[in-house]
């Protein structure tokens, strides 16, 4: 619980677990809500199931891409620092030229009235961090971090979310270019971008950025 109540006054999603002045691994919102939902938020981070540590030799950003990517992480170690995904997003050279929209995929949402606690199953059940929030028109977000920002602070999930959600959504133009749509989502401080479809939302991710620039450069080398 200690840890959890660190991230939220630290406001970070991600600590560097040290055992014997090393490293041990990586302990994020992700492995928060998943002592949450097991219900081992009292386990010591030594006792935790932490996310592997993993290392670059460098700071190139295609190395970078390619430890994410290929390791299932959202964060690299180089030295003594830690390369996240946003991180790289907001380094990397964004083409005018390529749009934002076609890295976009159906959104899975909820509704107000949905417990948090579901939601945050929902999240660990499909690997994501992002919920839009929907009832007759989209409400707003729901994050991993507010979820276990809220849990930190009422020490449980029993509230709807539309109680704990960011009541609004970032919305991007389907015409917006890469570079655009990075700067939309580093101006506004969000890890995503919405897009409303007769179908329902889409949604595109820094997750979803890093796989682009991954792709990029494996078709260089073919």
């Amino acid at each position: 619980m200690d840890t959890i109540f660190f991230m939220r006054r630290n406001k970070i999603r991600r600590i560097v677990v040290t055992c014997d002045s090393k490293v041990a691994g990586l302990f994020t919102v992700d492995e928060a809500i998943k002592r949450i939902l097991e219900r081992s938020v009292e386990t010591t981070l030594r006792d935790s199931e932490l996310k592997r540590a993993v290392y670059v030799s460098d700071n190139d950003v295609k190395e970078v891409v390619r430890k994410i990517v290929e390791n299932s992480v959202d964060a690299v170690l180089f030295r003594d620092k830690i390369i996240t995904e946003k991180d790289v997003v907001s380094s990397y050279a964004w083409s005018y030229e390529d749009k934002i929209y076609p890295l976009s995929r159906k959104a899975v949402t909820v509704e107000g009235f949905t417990k948090a606690l579901t939601a945050a199953e929902i999240m660990a059940r499909h690997g994501i961090r992002h919920l839009p929030v929907v009832e007759e028109v989209p409400l707003g977000m729901l994050s991993s971090r507010d979820l276990v920002y809220r849990y930190s602070e009422k020490l449980t999930l029993s509230e709807d979310v539309k109680q704990i959600m960011v009541p609004f959504l970032v919305f991007g133009q389907k015409d917006h270019s890469l570079r655009e749509a990075v700067e939309v989502m580093l101006s506004r401080g969000v890890g995503s971008l919405v897009f409303r479809e007769e179908s329902g939302l889409y949604i595109v991710t820094f997750k979803d950025l890093i796989k682009y620039i991954y792709r990029r450069y494996l078709n260089e080398l073919l």
